[in-house]
């Protein structure tokens, strides 16, 4: 009987802190071990953590090959503002 890689994926909320933002680093690095498909980072309620989460992406593209999936809520934002986020993760993933 052949055993199937179980797909693995993990989705992280933007540190508030930037000593959260180090944990964070060391959690993700001992998670990629484990060689998940993707990741994500989760947008708070209304879009209150959009600036952390667009950082948390921009450092996780910089840091690691993963390619995370960003949340993106337009609750909240004007349209020119999601434009420029989503144009932002277009840019740093071609």
């Amino acid at each position: 009987m052949s055993m199937k890689k179980l797909p693995v994926s993990f989705e992280f909320f933007p540190p508030k802190t930037p000593e959260g933002a180090e944990k964070l680093r060391g959690v993700r690095e001992k998670l990629y071990a484990l060689k998940p498909e993707f990741c994500s980072v989760t947008y708070g309620a209304g879009g209150s953590t959009r600036e952390r989460t667009h950082r948390t992406v921009v450092r996780m593209l910089n840091e690691t090959s993963l390619k995370p999936a960003a949340h993106l809520t337009c609750v909240e934002a004007s349209r020119a503002e999601a434009f420029w986020l989503m144009e932002g993760y277009f840019v740093r993933t071609l």
